[in-house]
């Protein structure tokens, strides 16, 4: 059990078309050992979508972790100080959106905020890339970001390189390496990923 005894927190934001990816890699870090946090985006907590519809999100959310995802920026910012604190947040998927407004330190959704709440504590914050413009209008913060303290990345590629060339998704099977090499406050290596 890779992640016993860690407190990791899950940030959701609406990237839909790659849940059926991610959720596998909450499991995952529950059979790890981890306690797990699930956050989401105000989006993900409302929107259906033809890959779901939120209500079933959020349930599976909980059947995973065992709690009801945090929806709502003040419970996002008194977690961690009501209750063990994260030693790590990952967002995962992370939309283009959420990386430019975590670019540009902007808290406006309880994702956003938790991961203001683990740079406030020096702890890491683990971004599973999903982006229809990783290789155009969200390049600019991918490369602010890269050069953030106490930000990581899962590994990341271009996922449709025919229909969608400036499309960038993280390969979310490398979730549990990027959390041990991210807690050690070091980028997994290679970042750069082929599909």
């Amino acid at each position: 059990m890779q992640l016993k005894g860690l407190k990791i927190g899950f940030g959701f934001t609406g990237s839909y078309c790659v849940f059926d990816q991610v959720f596998p890699q909450l499991q995952n870090l529950v059979n790890e050992g981890a306690e797990v946090v699930p956050v989401v985006s105000y989006q993900v907590a409302v929107t259906d979508s033809r890959y779901g519809n939120a209500k079933d999100f959020l349930k599976q959310m909980k059947d995973i972790t065992g709690r009801a995802a945090i929806q709502t920026m003040s419970d996002a910012e008194t977690l961690n100080k009501y209750e063990k604190p994260l030693d790590i947040f990952v967002i995962s998927p992370c939309t283009g959106c959420s990386l430019s407004k975590l670019a540009d330190g902007a808290t406006d959704t309880p994702v956003l905020m938790m991961a203001k709440e683990l740079f406030r504590n020096n702890k890491p914050v683990l971004l599973g890339i999903a982006t229809n413009d990783g290789l155009s209008v969200s390049a600019k913060s991918i490369a602010d970001l890269l050069n953030t303290k106490h930000v990581y990345f899962v590994p990341y590629g271009q996922d449709n390189v025919k229909d969608k060339p400036n499309s960038l998704v993280s390969k979310f099977e490398l979730m549990i390496p990027s959390i041990l090499q991210a807690l050690k406050k070091e980028q997994i290596q290679p970042i750069l990923e082929k599909y």
